[in-house]
């Protein structure tokens, strides 16, 4: 194997520290962009190359397989060759080790592993059998419970002893669950982790193997395990304590998922002797941008703390503008990337737009759209693609055209209504035979007689629907359509409350609609939203498959890095969410993910707010989120939208520069036609001020300002007209 690293010139001096320490117990406090998974690899072929240590005895985990792929192949590339470092996500560490030790841990090697679809299926057997309604009863939120005990290391009568739920009927769920797993020889994720974590407490002989067979162990982002994991962890590295955990207290954002950031906190404890090396400098962001996120974090308590510094300078100010729409967000957003590629030579994959919610995307999608922006979803659905707005949009399709099987067969089962798969068939059958729409075809082929009251109620439902079309407003029908369906309190039900933002975020799609177009029927809305969906994805031409915009919540941001970086809905009640005010510990979860967002920037970092957002299908008027007030004054400049009264909220009484020239509509219409601008022609831009035209080519101006900046402008989309008061 290769052996001349060069470890003093390629790492600075915190990470030598701590790839060259084994003496003890050892936590990596590594701040964001400071190298992380630079340390791990090194360390591991420094325990190999310079320490003696067997690659199969070297154990590291991870949490997802691209970061597991990632870091074998760095090894592999140092140490110029393939390793039998275990180098696996906690689940495939867990699912080897009961492989490879079956016998040991009391189970059949032969395991078949279930998926979540799975589990659900097995759950409402179990549900069948106790002849509960799964309407009522849902499978999904006993999948979700099992899942969770498990996390916790809960069988099922340590569950019931503990009062882990407070529905009685889990408990008998969980334990038939249990025995019909285990009769037919099936794991799901959660029992990968269990039965190991289980099978090494119970079984001296599979502890003192597994301690034999891994002489160092290795964990990355130690802040995101679980309790499970955590154990598991400990078990296998004490009480010989060679164990590196790498991590970081202030990205923690996992809470809702089981991550315990006390795992990190508390490693001094729970390991004796451990040494902490902090990793500080930030290979990342502009300094700006390192003391902003910095003062957001320091305010919350118990951190271990640390001070994150570059050498790429102090870079921009940090920008915060305050729209007064969430649309006017939008298009706020979209005029700055629109002028930062024209004036500085970015690439719209330089850009990212973060949001707290993922109902949020809508507003974006739909202004890109229309702005000829390209944009791509990261972790998630374009908003019309997600399940539950393309169920409700089923029900207007259905009604726009009766004869469309895809959407009868979509909305009959959403919410289930107990009508079977072989009456929908008979139904479809009917609709072409007889050429009528399918509520009309069922009654010609008398299916009403054969199948009975469910069916008769869904089509008088969807007639009484029918004649809405032409009653009422757009708005009105989808209200309809929630009320007299029952799908929100069916997502409810499910805790499935983004998809219930995105049900408001729909019934604000279609007001936004009505209003731009007020003589509209619904239908006008639906193409609208058919030829959209085809918009986002595929860019503008000549811009390459990959160049564009990345939408993305916070929570999948994490380990992303963009030059540019827009956190949009900077409100109380948005961000932080409106549920983080119950518990202290959900709001300090709350600003670490605000600290995470803000340490993806690279060179600039752009906050912004809406007076008025549409939230729960109505207008609210919202605050500026608390967590402005913690960036420092002199780091930001602050500017709202002309045309209403200023926010009376904190940081704007501290000296901040206020700037009220932002332009209204960020990516307005043009204000002066393209063959009115000549050359020397004076004019005002929105933004920039008074200028003279330059050179005007193919659409494009090149305009001087008054201050000295000369700057490119699509004029399509530039809040210009000519300065008649100018006295040249």
């Amino acid at each position: 194997m290769k052996s001349d690293i060069a470890y003093e010139n390629d790492l600075n001096p915190s990470q030598l520290e701590a790839v060259q320490y084994y003496d003890s117990p050892l936590l990596v406090l590594a701040g964001a962009g400071s190298g992380k998974t630079r340390v791990i690899t090194y360390k591991i072929a420094y325990l190999i190359n310079e320490c003696g240590f067997d690659p199969g005895s070297i154990l590291a985990v991870t949490f997802t397989n691209k970061a597991s792929n990632e870091m074998r192949q760095r090894v592999n590339d140092l140490l110029g060759a393939d390793t039998d470092v275990w180098i696996r996500t906690f689940h495939s560490t867990a699912a080897k080790l009961l492989r490879v030790y079956g016998r040991m841990f009391g189970v059949d090697a032969g395991f078949s592993i279930i998926d979540g679809r799975d589990q659900v299926s097995v759950v409402r057997q179990i549900l069948k059998k106790l002849k509960q309604d799964t309407e009522s009863h849902k499978p999904e939120k006993y999948v979700a419970l099992i899942s969770r005990a498990k996390d916790s290391l809960l069988d099922a009568q340590q569950a019931g002893e503990s009062e882990f739920s407070t529905d009685p009927l889990f408990y008998d769920i969980y334990r038939r669950y249990e025995d019909m797993l285990k009769r037919e020889n099936l794991f799901d994720f959660g029992d990968l982790l269990f039965v190991v974590v289980r099978g090494l407490k119970r079984s001296p002989e599979a502890l003192s193997a597994l301690k034999r067979r891994f002489s160092y162990i290795l964990v990355d982002e130690f802040q995101d395990t679980n309790h499970s994991q955590y154990t598991l962890v400990k078990l296998l590295a004490q009480p010989e304590g060679n164990v590196c955990v790498v991590g970081d207290d202030d990205q923690s954002i996992y809470g809702f998922r089981g991550a315990r950031v006390e795992n990190v906190l508390n490693f001094r404890k729970d390991y004796k002797g451990a040494k902490i090396i902090k990793l500080e400098e930030n290979y990342r962001s502009c300094q700006n941008i390192l003391t902003a996120s910095s003062s957001v974090i320091n305010r919350n308590p118990g951190r271990l703390g640390k001070t994150l510094y570059t050498k790429k300078g102090r870079g921009e100010k940090l920008s915060f503008y305050r729209a007064s729409s969430d649309r006017n967000e939008a298009l706020y957003i979209a005029y700055e990337i629109q002028s930062l590629i024209l004036g500085e030579g970015y690439r719209f994959s330089d850009f990212a737009v973060f949001y707290r919610m993922n109902a949020q995307s809508r507003v974006f999608e739909s202004t890109f759209t229309q702005a000829k922006i390209p944009y791509t979803i990261v972790g998630g659905l374009r908003f019309y693609e997600r399940e539950e707005v393309k169920d409700i949009l089923s029900y207007i399709r259905l009604l726009l055209n009766p004869m469309d099987e895809v959407s009868l067969r979509r909305v009959i089962a959403k919410p289930p209504r107990g009508i079977g798969q072989r009456t929908v068939d008979r139904m479809v059958d009917s609709t072409i035979a007889l050429g009528l729409p399918f509520y009309r075809a069922a009654e010609e082929d008398d299916i009403f007689a054969s199948r009975g009251r469910k069916v008769k109620e869904f089509i008088a439902f969807m007639k009484d629907l029918e004649g809405q079309l032409d009653t009422g407003t757009s708005s009105d029908l989808l209200t309809k359509i929630y009320e007299e369906t029952g799908y929100p309190e069916w997502l409810e039900e499910q805790r499935k409350e983004d998809k219930l933002h995105n049900l408001d975020e729909l019934y604000n799609a279609v007001e936004e609609f009505s209003r731009r177009n007020p003589s509209s029927p619904i239908s006008e809305f639906i193409e609208e939203v058919s030829l959209n969906q085809g918009s986002g994805e595929e860019g503008t031409a000549g811009n390459g498959a990959n160049n564009r915009v990345f939408l993305i919540t916070l929570h999948n941001a994490k380990g992303l890095e963009f030059p540019v970086v827009f956190i949009a809905g900077m409100e109380e009640g948005v961000f932080p969410h409106f549920l983080s005010g119950e518990r202290p510990e959900d709001l300090q979860e709350e600003r670490r993910l605000c600290y995470v967002g803000m340490t993806r920037a690279m060179e600039r970092l752009y906050f912004t707010a809406a007076r008025i957002r549409r939230l729960y299908g109505r207008s609210i008027e919202r605050g500026v989120s608390n967590f402005m007030t913690e960036v420092p004054g002199e780091l930001l400049v602050c500017r709202e939208e002309k045309g209403f009264d200023s926010p009376k909220v904190s940081y704007y009484d501290r000296g901040i520069e206020k700037k009220r020239t932002a332009p209204k509509s960020a990516v307005p219409r043009t204000r002066v036609p393209v063959d009115d601008l000549e050359e020397n022609t004076r004019i005002v831009h929105e933004h920039f001020g008074k200028g003279r035209v330059l050179e005007v080519s193919k659409g494009i101006a090149v305009i001087r300002f008054d201050d000295g900046q000369v700057m490119k402008f699509m004029l399509q989309y530039t809040p210009i007209r000519k300065d008649n008061d100018d006295g040249d």
